[in-house]
């Protein structure tokens, strides 16, 4: 008998390029007892593989490990707009809280403003418009009524 044709697909098997219905013809060839001594020693190697492919898991196996692990079943959460605002209303909150105490703590600690002093433009506005002189304080005071340049003086009046 020739084996050629088992030896070539031999070859072409460990080359990677058999078709599965070539591998098929080898391992029904490696199945059977008789065959020569040089094939011989490739027959653990299919019927290894053979045994491979009959073996599976029994029906009960896929129950034994979901017992072991725990089955465990996730129900999805409605989220209503309501809370998926709160993280930004709570930085509101938070934003104006601080600005409030800022305020509060700039305001007493620099203290009640004191009124500015009136500027010219205020002081000229309460003259009589009429009037054409401008102000000189130094001889108003001269004219009017003379201030006395001790204290001495202003209190012999008192008496």
């Amino acid at each position: 008998m020739d084996f050629k044709y088992i030896e070539q697909l031999l070859q072409r098997y460990f080359a990677a390029e058999t078709t599965l219905e070539e591998e098929q013809i080898l391992h029904t060839f490696f199945s059977q007892d008789d065959m020569p001594s040089h094939l011989r020693r490739w027959q653990p190697l299919f019927r290894a593989q053979q045994s491979l492919s009959d073996a599976h898991l029994d029906e009960r196996f896929d129950a034994r490990i979901l017992e072991q692990v725990g089955e465990r079943h996730v129900q999805a959460q409605r989220i209503t707009l309501r809370q998926r605002l709160r993280p930004l209303f709570t930085a509101a909150a938070f934003v104006a809280f601080a600005v409030v105490v800022g305020t509060a703590v700039e305001r007493t600690a620099v203290g009640p403003a004191a009124t500015p002093p009136p500027s010219v433009a205020t002081v000229q506005d309460e003259l009589d418009p009429t009037e054409t002189n401008p102000l000189d304080i130094r001889s108003a005071e001269a004219t009017e009524n003379p201030v006395p340049l001790n204290g001495i003086d202003s209190l012999k009046n008192t008496n």
